[in-house]
């Protein structure tokens, strides 16, 4: 036992705090002080936990919304080439506009925008070029426009309405 009716607890080397000759009890303060820090500490912990969590989540959010609309954007690219190719030996417009469509995969096809045209070439813009007429050297253009939804909410970042705009000009001549 010590001074303070304390005993010590389970051999040499566990001693209570202030019961080892030499050790002053205020040391034992120190320790309740310290776990008390340690509980302050806890709290600025958590609030910039809070605070860092909301940009961590913008950050990938906005990675896995760019990367879904680089994707809109390559099968916009694919669909209007296969579109473009359909256009330089079927000079039926209906047909690539089907033919894009079918090829787009997953994009929504009642926002996905066909137009189908045709350049003569050497251009002349006192004879416009028409599809069905189009001959051997004329240009046949496909453009595809799609309004990408974002799924991260930023609204005044990109627009008002949360969506990009994508357009994919292919250019083909009709064989």
């Amino acid at each position: 036992m010590n001074d303070r009716g304390l005993m010590h607890g389970g051999g040499p080397g566990r001693h209570i705090a202030g019961s080892r000759p030499g050790v002053p009890a205020r040391f034992s303060d120190l320790f309740s002080r310290a776990r008390r820090r340690r509980s302050d500490d806890e709290g600025a912990v958590l609030i910039e936990f809070a605070l860092v969590i909301g940009l961590f989540f913008l950050l990938v959010f906005g990675m896995v919304d760019f990367g879904l609309a680089i994707n809109a954007k390559t099968q916009m690219t694919n669909a209007g080439r296969e579109g473009a190719r359909l256009g330089t030996v079927n000079l039926d417009a209906d047909a690539i506009t089907a033919r894009v469509k079918e090829v787009a995969g997953s994009l929504d096809e009642d926002i996905l925008v066909v137009t189908v045209t045709c350049v003569k070439q050497p251009p002349d813009e006192a004879d416009p070029c028409v599809l069905a007429e189009a001959v051997s050297g004329d240009s046949v253009i496909v453009t595809l426009d799609y309004k990408y939804s974002l799924i991260t909410p930023l609204p005044g970042f990109i627009d008002s309405d949360n969506k990009i705009d994508l357009q994919s000009v292919t250019e083909m001549r009709v064989e």
